[in-house]
This record gives C-alpha cells, sequence and structure tokens, in this order.
C-alpha cells in the first residue's frame, strides 16, 4: 500500500518529488528521505536545497504549519507533519487538481506509520538504482549523429508539454559524465554535438542511455502519461537507440 500511494503522488503532474525531513537540528540532512529528488550531479543541489530548507525551519515559529516558496524553477512547499518531522514536497509547472487530496493523504500515512513510508521510499529508491544500473551494461554501438537526431526527436514530442526551456534544463540537469560535455544543449532545447560521423562505443551509447533514462524519469513524473505518448510519436528505431527497446 505504501509503495501504491507514494507511486501515485510522484506520477502527479508537476510533481518531481518529495522529502521527509525530521525535526532534529544536529543530523536532521543526514537522516532527510527523499524520493524522486535530483540524484549524481543533481545531489550538490538536493542538499543545498534540504540545507535552506533547514534555515527556514529553524527560524520559522513553530506554530507555523505550512509554507510555499521558489527555489530556481521549482515550486517547494512545506507541510508540518506533528512535531517530528516536515514533508517537502518540490514541484515544477501546474499542480493537478487532485494534488490537494493527494498530499492530505500523504500527510496522513505519514502521521499513521511514520517508519512504514521511510522504509518504502528507501525500498522504491533501490529499485530505481537497479533499473538504472541495467542501463550502464555494455550495449551495441551506434552513430553519433543518429543518437543526437533521436535525442532532438524526443525534445519535439516533449517540448509541447513542458516548453523548450524546461526540456533543456532537464537535460543539462542529468549531464553528469565528463564526456557527454561535448553535447551542446541549446536553450530551445536542441542537442547538438561536433563530429557527427564519429561512431560510439558501447560504453558511450551507455551513458547516453543512461543520460536519456533520467531525462525520461524526470518527464514522466510531470507529463501524464508520457510513456504513452512516446510510443505513439516517437518512431521506433529512435526508442531502440535511446532506451534499447
Amino acid at each position: 500500500m505504501q509503495y501504491q500511494l507514494i507511486q501515485n503522488f510522484l506520477q502527479l503532474p508537476g510533481i518531481i518529488g518529495f522529502s521527509l525531513i525530521p525535526l532534529d537540528p544536529d543530523n536532521s540532512l543526514e537522516q532527510a528521505c527523499s524520493v524522486g529528488l535530483p540524484e549524481g550531479q543533481g545531489s550538490e543541489q538536493q542538499f543545498l536545497l534540504l540545507q535552506g530548507i533547514q534555515q527556514i525551519i529553524s527560524t520559522t515559529p513553530a506554530s507555523l504549519e505550512f509554507c510555499m516558496f521558489q527555489f530556481g524553477s521549482h515550486q517547494v512547499e512545506l507541510h508540518k507533519v506533528e512535531s517530528r518531522a516536515v514533508l517537502l514536497v518540490l514541484s515544477e509547472g501546474p499542480l493537478s487538481s487532485d494534488y490537494s487530496k493527494a498530499v492530505s493523504e500523504l500527510m496522513q500515512f505519514i502521521k499513521a506509520d511514520y517508519s512504514a513510508l521511510v522504509e518504502s521510499i528507501r525500498g522504491l529508491r533501490a529499485e530505481a538504482e537497479d533499473k538504472l544500473s541495467e542501463l550502464s551494461t555494455p550495449v551495441p554501438t551506434a552513430r553519433l549523429g543518429d543518437v543526437v537526431a533521436a535525442m532532438n526527436s524526443l525534445n519535439l514530442v516533449t517540448s509541447r508539454y513542458l516548453g523548450p526551456q524546461l526540456v533543456a534544463n532537464h537535460w543539462r540537469t542529468f549531464q553528469e559524465a565528463p564526456w557527454l560535455n561535448k553535447f551542446s544543449i541549446d536553450a530551445d532545447g536542441t542537442v547538438s554535438v561536433l563530429e557527427q560521423d564519429q561512431q560510439l562505443s558501447p560504453e558511450q551509447l551507455a551513458e547516453i542511455r543512461l543520460w536519456t533514462q533520467r531525462f525520461h524519469q524526470r518527464c514522466t513524473r510531470i507529463i501524464r502519461d508520457y510513456d504513452t505518448l512516446l510510443e505513439q510519436a516517437l518512431p521506433a528505431h529512435y526508442r531502440q537507440l535511446l532506451f534499447g527497446q
């Protein structure tokens, strides 16, 4: 039940992720339990976010139950869960009409069984890490220009719902491996690179697929039925290049 509750919440349009932050001034950042928030390169941004949250918590009245503010392009909501923890919800873009009910249900479950929800979050994160590690195994090679064309085809579909600026931001957020710095992400989301005729090694293609998978995971949390849209609009040979399926 906890898994389904978390997944249903994360699948709401606009939701990026959430974090449970214990109200312990000594080690709350170390004990924060998050799901859906940026990993890898984004972990520094995540720490800065949580650090800023801790400062806000420490300077607000104990009676404050809710507050909301902007963090870059993200909207942050803080919901106090009794005296034990704070629920941080990170979103981007408009939220659905189901959001208020969903966050209320999540709050109720946190109050009823905080430990169970923490364990479920850790389980979901472990599953996600396993799936991403599968994408890191050696795969067949491909021509760099073909992969770039597939990425831009993916961008055309995604930009209809997120807009080009968010598409560009999402690619840059997960552009982690040093080799991926050769890819330029324009303001309109267009991906470009020199040496289009370069033949990629299996390891390089695996890194691009991992990058694409993380971009895909972010978009899935914002766009309803994103996978269905891609299946209908993204050519099959491009899906094979980017996702191996």
